[in-house]
């Protein structure tokens, strides 16, 4: 729809199309809202876990983890603690197309977050945290609709310490959804994704819970600051945003 034809029709958002001339979609929208509002609850919001100052692990419904994850983080931070303290992401999930895990399970790497390699199975504290929520207008009113595009704007542009992220080199995090925001399958409900994870955990099963990791840095860089992709140019998206970022007590 056109803005002129909005605005003749009289629509609440008329005046505040995306940076395409584009307007709202909730279905789109709410990727973004429901990321916000879950760390925003979970680090301030709820009393049984907002003075928590160690590390916090999202994971979401459609992951699976591999049976040493846990193990895997507690020697991510070990590592992190010890060689890396400019470290502020740890991540236990990665897009590799080809995993080794006779090789790779006793390894880390060290990159500058990248929204579409780095966005699953994460883990930070209320330090890193609180620097993000310092950015939080940035955030909020960044015309993309997508959390982590978002968050790597703010990395490039706002946050006092960039997100530097140390990942395991052998997932220890897939991904088995087959469908959603931006993956469209023709059968949703297909089980090939969740039966080749079930494959590659059980073969690497003696290759799991190693003693230690070795860390190594990534020469690659980010390129500059990113662009919106748009679907965020409502202001009453905007301004439930911060609405999230103001919530101090929720039980």
């Amino acid at each position: 729809m056109k803005k002129e034809k909005a605005v003749n029709m009289k629509c609440n958002n008329a005046n505040f199309p995306d940076l395409y001339g584009h307007y709202r979609e909730a279905k789109f929208t709410q990727t973004k809202h429901h990321w916000w509002w879950k760390i925003n609850h979970v680090f301030d919001g709820l009393r049984v876990t907002r003075n928590h100052t160690g590390l916090f692990l999202f994971l979401e419904e459609d992951h699976y983890v591999v049976e040493d994850f846990l193990h895997s983080l507690a020697l991510l931070e070990k590592v992190q603690r010890r060689e890396c303290k400019h470290c502020n992401v740890l991540s236990l999930g990665t897009y590799v197309k080809v995993v080794n895990y006779a090789a790779d399970s006793g390894r880390a790497e060290i990159w500058q977050w990248i929204s579409s390699k780095h966005n699953m199975g994460m883990a930070f504290n209320s330090a890193t945290w609180k620097d993000i929520k310092s950015c939080a207008e940035k955030f909020c009113f960044f015309d993309d609709y997508n959390w982590d595009w978002s968050l790597q704007y703010i990395s490039a542009s706002c946050l006092q310490h960039k997100l530097i992220v140390m990942l395991v080199k052998a997932p220890r995090v897939y991904h088995i959804g087959e469908c959603g925001v931006h993956h469209k399958k023709k059968d949703c409900a297909s089980n090939s994704e969740i039966n080749k994870v079930l494959r590659l955990s059980k073969a690497a099963v003696s290759h799991l819970y190693p003693t230690r990791l070795l860390a190594t840095h990534s020469t690659k860089r980010m390129g500059k600051i990113p662009k919106g992709n748009g679907g965020w140019g409502d202001i009453r998206d905007r301004q439930l945003c911060m609405w999230h970022a103001n919530i101090t007590d929720i039980r």
